[in-house]
């Protein structure tokens, strides 16, 4: 029996670059889940200690004090590394293949 090297090394290779990518998204998206809130200047130009005074205008942030933008950004990364799983489940499940 003889092994196709450069096959493994293919194989190899693709199942490390996506685990890579996997795990690098989901790290991304835990990292955007922790921003914090941006700090808030006072009429004399100094920043607030605690970070912003909570109001109810406060329509740019959620009700944890994260900007809109982060948490968008973080349920993006999670749902692209689902996807990314979900995708190498259809590839390696011969099952799934039909068509």
């Amino acid at each position: 029996m003889i092994i196709d090297w450069m096959a493994f090394l293919i194989v190899f290779g693709a199942a490390l670059g996506s685990a890579v990518f996997v795990v690098a998204l989901y790290s991304l998206g835990i990292r955007f889940l922790a921003t914090p809130p941006p700090p808030v200047r006072r009429a004399d130009g100094t920043f607030e200690p605690g970070g912003p005074s909570r109001d109810d205008e406060d329509d740019d942030v959620d009700d944890i004090g994260r900007p809109r933008w982060a948490t968008f950004a973080a349920n993006l990364c999670f749902g692209l590394s689902g996807l990314a799983v979900l995708i190498g489940i259809f590839l390696i499940v011969p099952v799934l293949h039909f068509w």
